[in-house]
């Protein structure tokens, strides 16, 4: 398992039990909802009972102070009463201001018939009234806390990944900028000594091919430590024949590739002139033809298609290897993701970096077949 899988295991972990916290509280509120609401039926239930006991009193009876208790109790749960043929007869705890309107009224009593079912109060010789009612403002506002906590918890997990994202991504780029200068710094004396001992061979007459090539890597490890210093600092941008880079890159992959590998190349005949970084755009071309022999498992073909639009350049690098899956095709730009048993998963995130932070372009995966094809295109600006 490599880094970036157990990063991906962790997040999934983190956001399953977000999802564990907020379905807890939902299901928690929800049967809160469900007894405060039984209850609150009851109530209106006992408030029938006591405007039935009121109606069927005579007038000279002491014994209503529990029913009239009762109903003046009542200050949450909006009620309407009606008669048998839907005329309104008493409603209590509705909006005082329009209370005198009639359609207001008739709303409200739509409403309670579609919210709660009516209860019938029996008021002597087979004549009934109907007493409708709203939930209380309270137990509508207790159903709808689950979704509001769960809704701040999913901010609250938003704005903490992006803050981890945003700080994460400064830490990295702080350590790759400090590990590359690093690196080149490392690296420039060492050069330095080969490209002297270089010149002193040359007095002694070493064999010329053999010097060429000592001195040809020699050059090499110098581009090298270039690429590594220029990590970190915007690069100075030239415009320059792109098909001539994609050429050298191309030869020199070439020179250090399977013999059983066939390349091949279908360039515009005129230059494209685009502002390039040489240094740095040479190492992103290396990197994909590199990544594509490598996917050939050393036999197999790998092309360069090269075309411009009216605003863009576009390149195709093809090759004929074990292909990518389509639910890897972001994931395979992202730092610490390999398939290799000894690679560290930085070289295609250092490509995209190049492409689309220093270049303003873009790199994506156009396509993959398994067993057959793959075909990563970058896209880049005429002008930047």
């Amino acid at each position: 398992m490599n880094i970036y899988e157990k990063k991906q295991i962790r997040k999934f972990f983190l956001l399953i039990s977000a999802f564990i916290i907020g379905a807890g509280s939902l299901i928690y509120t929800n049967r809160l909802v469900d007894t405060i609401e039984k209850d609150e039926r009851k109530k209106v239930e006992l408030w029938a009972e006591a405007t039935r006991i009121l109606v069927n009193t005579e007038s000279n009876d002491l014994n209503i102070n529990f029913p009239l208790e009762v109903l003046e109790n009542n200050t949450q749960i909006p009620v309407i009463v009606t008669n048998s043929l839907d005329s309104i007869l008493f409603f209590r705890n509705l909006d005082t201001t329009r209370v005198n309107q009639h359609e207001y009224l008739r709303k409200k009593l739509a409403q309670m018939k579609n919210e709660n079912d009516s209860i019938l109060i029996e008021i002597g010789n087979n004549h009934f009234q109907y007493l409708y009612y709203h939930n209380s403002s309270l137990l509508k506002k207790l159903a709808l806390f689950p979704y509001v906590q769960l809704a701040v918890i999913i901010l609250f997990i938003l704005v903490s990944y992006i803050a981890f994202s945003i700080s994460r991504k400064a830490e990295q780029n702080k350590v790759w900028t400090g590990m590359s200068k690093e690196t080149a710094h490392q690296l420039g004396t060492p050069i330095s000594s080969l490209l002297g001992w270089v010149e002193i061979l040359k007095q002694y007459k070493v064999e010329e091919s053999i010097l060429a090539e000592l001195e040809k890597d020699t050059l090499r490890l110098e581009k090298i430590a270039d690429r590594f210093s220029k990590i970190g600092s915007k690069p100075t941008l030239k415009k320059q024949n792109i098909l001539v880079n994609l050429e050298n890159s191309l030869t020199y992959i070439k020179t250090r590739g399977s013999k059983s590998i066939k390349f091949s190349t279908d360039f515009p005949g005129d230059p494209i002139l685009i502002p390039l970084n040489d240094t740095l755009f040479d190492w992103v071309i290396e990197n994909l033809c590199k990544n594509a022999m490598d996917a050939t498992g050393g036999s197999g073909t790998v092309s360069l298609v090269c075309k411009e639009t009216e605003n863009h350049v576009i390149i195709d690098i093809e090759d004929s290897g074990k292909g990518i899956a389509k639910s890897k095709y972001k994931t395979i730009f992202k730092p610490g993701y390999t398939t290799k048993k000894r690679g560290w998963g930085l070289g295609l995130s250092l490509t995209k970096r190049i492409v689309e932070e220093y270049h303003n372009g873009k790199i994506f995966v156009l396509s993959s077949e398994p067993g057959v094809k793959t075909i990563i295109r970058i896209s880049l600006h005429k002008k930047v």
